[in-house]
């Protein structure tokens, strides 16, 4: 158990680290806070302070799908882990600095933006997530019944079972499109923070 605690220790202070290097990195003035304080990371934007609380994980993790799994970074912003129901309230913390360590990447969410646990999707598998592939599937059966009538047809050149196809091809079918964060759309730059 002691190991476990150095190791999650080790990278909570990788993230706060890394993000306070990204952040003077843009020119802002960035520092680690004190202990005991509710944020770790004090912002200098040049015209008001930001308070900042890190949140850091190794790599991203396993999502079940319906047909295959897929992968997110999955942060919560509760007080000391997500077994904790108290969160940081908008008088303690400004933002929160969301950090890959295994792509070396930071992102950052306004507290007033972020719910309690976020799913970020992984940029390199834009386009394989079950809503993106059904929307997408959506696309080309539509597209190709302009000229193909058969759904049959149409189910073995897009290898999909017919039954979704005809679902598809239904009147009043919307197909389902989420509105998941990738981890290149909370990257910012300096600008971001001079505005907030």
């Amino acid at each position: 158990m002691e190991q476990r605690k150095s190791n999650e220790l080790q990278i909570g202070k990788a993230g706060e680290y890394l993000a306070c290097a990204e952040l003077c990195m843009m020119g802002l003035i960035a520092f680690p806070s004190e202990q005991g304080l509710p944020y770790d990371i004090l912002i200098d934007t040049g015209s008001r302070l930001l308070r900042c609380q890190v949140k850091t994980t190794s790599k991203p993790r396993v999502i079940p799908q319906r047909n295959k799994e897929s992968y997110a970074y999955i942060f919560n912003v509760k007080r000391k882990g997500k077994g904790n129901i108290k969160r940081y309230t908008y008088d303690e913390v400004d933002l929160f600095a969301l950090v890959s360590l295994d792509t070396k990447s930071v992102g950052f969410i306004k507290n007033q933006e972020m719910p309690d646990t976020i799913n970020i999707r992984v940029d390199s598998m834009k386009g394989s997530y079950y809503d993106e592939k059904g929307f997408s599937d959506y696309k080309k059966v539509k597209e190709l019944n302009k000229t193909i009538k058969n759904q049959t047809e149409i189910s073995k050149m897009l290898s999909i079972h017919v039954a979704t196809v005809n679902r598809m091809l239904s009147d009043g079918y919307k197909p389902f499109k989420s509105s998941a964060l990738y981890f290149s759309e909370i990257i910012r730059d300096k600008e971001w923070f001079e505005c907030l």
